[in-house]
């Protein structure tokens, strides 16, 4: 009987498993065996001329690799399988802004890059699945990189069957037949769907025009691939932005749109830096009615004004 997805992804989180403890327990012994003579000086023994620390050192290794891989497995088990908006979301932020790499000698990998005011969602995701996070040189960004094959396992069950974007479609693909686990294409676009959160978080902006004091909600992209489905899903006006190297703008600006997909995302947060603006947006609406905008310079509703835009550019909440 051929083996379900589930059950191969399983056999392969065993078998790292099995590995980590393997090589945990073969180095205990090791040190069980010299602990009478720390000097060991028979050629055959693998710990010739090591010091105590440094065979510690090779224990609490192993140990990490263990733990980690039993955290890993855990959270495989008994959260992340099951959880839609999380697997949803994470799909959409690595549509947006990540990218699955299968090198020529064959080892697989996950690259995420955002604003280095995103770092708190990027710590998210190294705390389920592992992996590290950089500072990209020259740039105010943040790369985090996931090529743990455990890791990037668990969080190729999350995902698949979430991606939309086709360039990572043929990615996560690749990776799929490398090992032996059955490809997903998406669902149709729903509208209670994290998705839009996460691709949000990717590629989104919220900004407010202080000339005439418009706020608006936008997506941009080189393609109308991903943006179409959301303007049928959520509403919303697509247009040609030729002030950026992006071609297309999916955005909102009427109170009513806006006001919906903050009730949307009341319901499947943001979890990049711009939350914050989300957050501040009610205020925003609540100071425009009451024409603080207008207020005599030195007054409290001109400083309370004033004191919006300040965080609003600081993206605080």
């Amino acid at each position: 009987m051929q083996q379900t997805v589930s059950e191969n992804f399983i056999n392969i989180l065993w078998d790292t498993l099995s590995i980590s403890c393997i090589l945990l327990c073969t180095t205990r012994v090791k040190i069980l065996l010299n602990m009478e003579n720390l000097q060991v000086t028979k050629a055959s023994n693998s710990w010739v001329g090591t010091s105590e620390a440094i065979r510690l050192l090779f224990i609490n290794s192993n140990l990490n690799l263990f733990n980690r891989s039993i955290k890993i497995f855990k959270n495989f088990l008994h959260s992340n399988s099951n959880n839609y908006n999380w697997n949803e979301w994470l799909a959409g932020l690595i549509d947006g802004d990540g990218c699955f790499l299968l090198s020529k000698k064959g080892y697989a990998s996950l690259e995420i890059t955002m604003d280095i005011r995103d770092e708190h969602a990027l710590h998210i995701i190294k705390n389920v699945y592992g992996g590290s996070i950089k500072l990209r040189s020259g740039c105010n960004a943040l790369r985090y990189r996931l090529h743990h094959k455990l890791g990037l396992l668990s969080l190729m069950n999350d995902v698949n069957g979430f991606i939309r974007n086709s360039n990572r479609l043929v990615q996560l693909n690749k990776i799929c037949k490398k090992y032996n686990i059955e490809f997903k294409y998406p669902e149709k676009l729903h509208y209670d769907s994290s998705w839009l959160s996460g691709f949000f978080d990717a590629d989104g902006t919220v900004t407010i025009n202080k000339s005439n004091r418009q706020l608006s909600i936008a997506i941009g992209q080189k393609t109308l691939e991903l943006l179409q489905p959301i303007v049928d899903t959520y509403g919303g006006y697509i247009y040609i932005d030729r002030s950026t190297h992006q071609s297309f703008k999916w955005y909102i600006t009427k109170r009513e749109d806006v006001i919906k997909l903050i009730e949307y995302f009341k319901k499947h947060p943001s979890k990049s830096g711009k939350k914050n603006r989300l957050y501040l947006i009610s205020r925003f609406y609540t100071l425009k009615d009451i024409k603080a905008y207008d207020a005599l310079p030195g007054s409290n509703l001109a400083k309370s004004w004033e004191y919006f835009f300040s965080k609003w550019d600081r993206y605080e909440e």
